[in-house]
């Protein structure tokens, strides 16, 4: 009886080192399984640069007073197309607005000087200082509520005669193509203009 014993404990043994060696194998299979399947922390680190870059690119642009009033007034013409006043932009000691207009049946020249800044957006904020319509001074405000209330300007330009200011809208910029503008430096002493320019992908 104690000899079938002993064989019984030694067979039990056995049957316990079995499974446990077992349950080790699978253990390690899931282990190294998971790790397999599962990305490094570099690949997530890419993977979710690469869907950002995927979406859009961004590029800084930098740009002189020549080439910046090039720019806007390329805008300025698009959203002129349809109204009765044309003008233009010129930054030289300051911000200049120069146009015409009809008023009872004549052609009128104007000439706005602004202060030009950028605003939490981005936009380029032009914060009249004169006005002069023809020879004779205007006060900016008069100017800008007649302007805004008889002229269609557009998106790219937007008025606020309340504060005497004008507000070139550059998220307005090629919006239809998903491009996005926004100012990053405006510095008129220095001519330095740096603009973020976000170009989509897709």
């Amino acid at each position: 009886m104690a000899e079938k014993r002993a064989q019984a404990k030694q067979i039990n043994y056995w049957k316990w080192a079995f499974a446990i060696l077992l349950a080790l194998v699978i253990a390690t299979v899931l282990f190294i399984g998971h790790k397999l399947t599962t990305p490094s922390v570099d690949q997530t680190r890419i993977s979710q640069q690469t869907k950002q870059v995927d979406k859009n690119v961004d590029l800084d642009v930098s740009m002189n007073k020549q080439q910046l009033s090039a720019m806007i007034n390329y805008y300025l013409r698009k959203s002129q197309k349809k109204s009765k006043i044309k003008y233009r932009f010129i930054l030289d000691k300051s911000a200049i607005l120069m146009g015409t207009t009809k008023v009872l049946g004549s052609n009128v020249s104007f000439t706005l000087y602004a202060k030009p800044s950028l605003d939490a957006k981005g936009n380029i904020v032009l914060d009249a200082k004169s006005v002069s319509v023809g020879s004779l001074n205007v006060p900016a405000n008069f100017v800008l509520r007649y302007v805004k209330n008889n002229y269609d300007l557009g998106k790219f330009a937007t008025i606020d005669y309340k504060k005497s200011r004008i507000i070139l809208n550059l998220a307005q910029v090629s919006a239809k193509q998903g491009i996005k503008v926004n100012g990053q430096k405006f510095d008129l002493k220095q001519n330095e203009f740096l603009f973020n320019v976000a170009l989509p992908l897709k």
